[in-house]
């Protein structure tokens, strides 16, 4: 299954001054197999050593950690021959041997072979671990997730074409042509339920049963479960395992804050007895944090509530395998009758996220004045609200976008087309997916030579 992330590891081997690699991502996300398959087609040697699978080999880093001796006695316990240029080293795992992951220092740069690390939960470890020496500032990195819906659509066997029009489409904010927009809407929706698991995904390609898809969902929430805990020294299995069952029901919610108290339904439980198990889950990268603001102003990040929030799961599909009683035809083909509010507010959280913007809401504090998201987007701050039914009075947008010498976009997420209504843009349930990666942008350079002619005398 083509991975976006093959483009950024060619990126990264192409560059000539790059580091060793670190690609951190939650559990099941698909590291290790396009790392490998990455590996296979540009190296000529592969050397890939899992601390988890083989213990053992954590012996290798017991001695000095200078480059030279570590891969000498790697190519020697290996059995392999290290080729300048054509050979890569693959630490998988590397969380469970901290000398390994402090050994990326010495290793980056080393001119003689590359280094790519990966880890279910280095955002735990970077955090947490006070072992060793740190290797950032040495080292590149890249974040992996869940296959995005385009890497869903391409696993489908969805033509690139097709996918690159809806991608135009939703860039220029045109109207998509109505069996594509139709197509898309189905795909997304079968989308919701598989999510982006690439087992999960490969079994629905494979088999088209959703059944069989449930049952791989589960057990994928079974490893979470069973691993959770792990390499925290702060968060036990049992708070951590409760704060994320607890989760599709605080998103299922009008009010969806996160509440510390409907964990286990007891009273006068806060973040002291559970706000560590919370972050392991976000550091884990099992789930995501949505900040509220106090006010709606650049820059966004210093208006944050930081015991005000919203939880969403990284992926749909674990919060389809999640939920009690979850038909998942109820949501494929549109029943009338059942409520998917919570499933469309977390796919739009778990897009953005992927594209790279960070996650905000606002609702004003004895007001019922909320929307869903705040995002900076095209140099502006663009409000978001997520409208999965048929009822899609947006008050509360309408209000925020009226307010004067404010520089706002106001975008409603809706079961429709692009079109504009009452003066607000509204694009597909899917849009969100197909928008633009957060990037920083260039700044016109400085003339110092201008600067430098200027008559001062």
């Amino acid at each position: 299954m083509q991975r976006k992330v093959s483009e950024e590891l060619l990126d990264w081997k192409n560059n000539p001054e790059h580091k060793s690699l670190i690609i951190m991502g939650c559990r099941q996300c698909g590291k290790t197999y396009a790392v490998m398959e990455f590996a296979e087609k540009h190296y000529s040697n592969v050397i890939s050593i899992n601390f988890e699978t083989n213990p053992e080999k954590k012996d290798y880093f017991e001695g000095p950690l200078d480059s030279d001796t570590l891969l000498h006695n790697i190519a020697l316990y290996e059995n392999t021959d290290i080729v300048k240029g054509r050979t890569v080293l693959i630490l998988d795992e590397i969380q469970a041997c901290s000398r390994a992951y402090s050994s990326l220092k010495p290793l980056s740069g080393n001119g003689i072979c590359d280094v790519i690390a990966l880890g279910s939960f280095l955002g735990i470890i970077l955090e947490d671990s006070d072992d060793g020496i740190s290797p950032l500032g040495y080292v590149d990195t890249v974040n992996m997730n869940p296959m995005d819906f385009e890497e869903f659509l391409w696993a489908m066997g969805v033509r690139k074409e097709i996918v690159d029009e809806a991608n135009r489409c939703i860039s220029e904010r045109t109207p998509l042509p109505s069996a594509l927009h139709r197509a898309m809407s189905d795909m997304f929706r079968r989308y919701l339920v598989i999510g982006g698991m690439p087992e999960a995904v490969r079994t629905y390609v494979e088999t088209s049963s959703y059944p069989s898809t449930m049952k791989v969902l589960k057990d994928i929430v079974s490893i979470l479960m069973r691993d959770s805990g792990k390499y925290s020294r702060k968060a036990g299995r049992s708070k951590i395992n409760l704060c994320f069952l607890s989760i599709p029901e605080q998103i299922s919610r009008d009010n969806k804050r996160f509440q510390y108290t409907d964990v286990e339904k007891k009273k006068n439980i806060g973040k002291r007895t559970y706000g560590s198990a919370l972050s392991w889950l976000v550091d884990a990268g099992i789930a995501l944090r949505c900040h509220n603001l106090d006010e709606i102003v650049p820059p966004l990040s210093e208006s944050i509530k930081e015991d005000d929030f919203k939880i969403y799961l990284t992926d749909t599909g674990i919060l389809a395998a999640l939920m009690d009683s979850f038909d998942p035809s109820d949501l494929v083909l549109r029943d009338p009758y059942s409520n998917h509010g919570a499933f469309m507010e977390s796919a739009v959280a778990s897009a953005l996220q992927k594209k790279g913007y960070p996650l905000y809401y606002y609702r004003k504090e004895n007001s019922t004045l909320e929307v869903d998201f705040v995002i900076r987007m095209d140099k502006a701050v663009t409000i978001l609200e997520v409208k999965s039914g048929r009822k899609r009075r947006s008050r509360s947008l309408k209000i925020l976008m009226a307010e004067k010498d404010r520089y706002r976009k106001g975008i409603r997420i809706v079961d429709g087309n692009i079109k504009m209504n009452e003066g607000i843009l509204e694009m597909p349930l899917y849009a969100p997916c197909f928008f633009k990666i957060n990037e920083i942008r260039d700044i016109p350079t400085v003339d110092v030579e201008a600067i430098n002619s200027i008559n001062i005398d």
